[in-house]
């Protein structure tokens, strides 16, 4: 199998590279890139499993970044963040989250599109405490 690679776009790079600790602390091989040519340049240097990418960027932003990964790569699941509100990525874009959810709900999502989230059992949920 291996570790999905994921590969993580935000031109606020603190925010990239934390996001990045908590993607690998969660098993994944996390990179960040912190514009859209500079994810383009990682994306030709190796492959990834998924993008996600922040939406307002200089330069290109997310959906345009997606629009062109797609052209390369037309199966890589594509997950957009934003700070301003849904984003209508149109066919190049799989899902669209907030930023101030970001965690864990880029988890979840990740495990979704990379056929992860069906591997637990739902029998082992832990029973609540305190009921």
């Amino acid at each position: 199998m291996g570790m999905k690679a994921i590969l993580f776009v935000d031109d606020h790079e603190v925010l990239a590279r934390l996001s990045c600790e908590i993607l690998e602390m969660q098993g994944y091989k996390a990179v960040s890139a912190y514009s859209a040519k500079e994810a383009l340049e990682k994306f030709d240097e190796q492959d990834f499993d998924i993008l996600v990418t922040d939406f307002r960027m200089e330069g290109m932003n997310g959906v345009e970044l997606a629009h062109k990964i797609r052209q390369k790569s037309p199966n890589t699941p594509v997950i957009i963040v934003t700070g301003y509100g849904p984003v209508d990525g149109g066919k190049d874009v799989n899902a669209c989250l907030a930023k101030e959810d970001l965690f864990p709900a880029l988890i979840d999502k990740i495990k979704f599109y990379l056929g992860e989230s069906e591997s637990a059992p739902k029998t082992q949920e832990p029973a609540a405490v305190n009921s």
